[in-house]
């Protein structure tokens, strides 16, 4: 059976998420983060020397990071769900939100995360991270358009990736308080609102509640 590693408040919730949207069989092996260290235990550095999650292992092969691990789960089980066909335009499109999720659209939110956690307070850091944030939200909005979804207006991988980014952004993947300027982005606020309504998000976040 499918099992995956799911560190507490870490982004492997996304993995548990997309498990039940494809209606995997799996074991979800809980590891808890040290309250002082907010680092992960070592009975995850026992699967991976980084100990980062997400992680799986499948059939004794251990697989590791957020899209990798999506694209994996949907080569074996997605029977064509959740990602557009290869050589589509919707395909570039997808493949350019499942990078974007953890590469530009993420930068801001780790920025702010880190100073809050850091507890450090640099007025020219801080205006960086809200110049991008005002970038990126506007550029998710302008993807989304009238639609519900990033790609094709069609529920994929690739919004289960930047949902979790967004949620980071807003507070309520992590419980951190952020700098993120929700208010001023309607269609971000509705985006997520409308994701959390899926009831295979509703069953993860069950699975994964802290």
């Amino acid at each position: 059976m499918l099992k995956i590693h799911h560190l507490v408040l870490s982004r492997s919730e996304r993995i548990v998420w997309l498990a039940e949207e494809l209606g995997i069989a799996y074991e979800a092996v809980r590891h808890i983060r040290d309250p002082q260290t907010f680092r992960a235990p070592d009975s995850l550095r026992a699967v991976t020397p980084l100990a980062k999650a997400p992680v799986i292992e499948d059939e004794g092969i251990v697989v590791e990071e957020s899209s990798v691990i999506c694209d994996y789960l949907i080569d074996r089980h997605g029977s064509g769900r959740l990602r557009p066909e290869a050589g589509s335009a919707a395909r570039r499109q997808y493949d350019y939100w499942m990078a974007c999720a953890e590469s530009t659209l993420m930068y801001p939110v780790l920025i702010d995360l880190l100073s809050v956690l850091t507890q450090s307070d640099a007025p020219g850091l801080n205006a960086f991270a809200m110049g991008e944030y005002h970038a990126m939200f506007a550029h998710v909005e302008r993807s989304l358009g009238d639609g519900e979804f990033l790609v094709d207006n069609q529920f994929s991988a690739a919004d289960v990736m930047v949902y979790y980014t967004l949620a980071m952004a807003a507070g309520t993947a992590i419980p951190f308080p952020t700098h993120a300027p929700m208010d001023a982005f309607p269609k971000v606020r509705a985006y997520l609102a409308r994701l959390e309504q899926r009831p295979a998000w509703q069953r993860a976040t069950q699975v994964c509640a802290a």
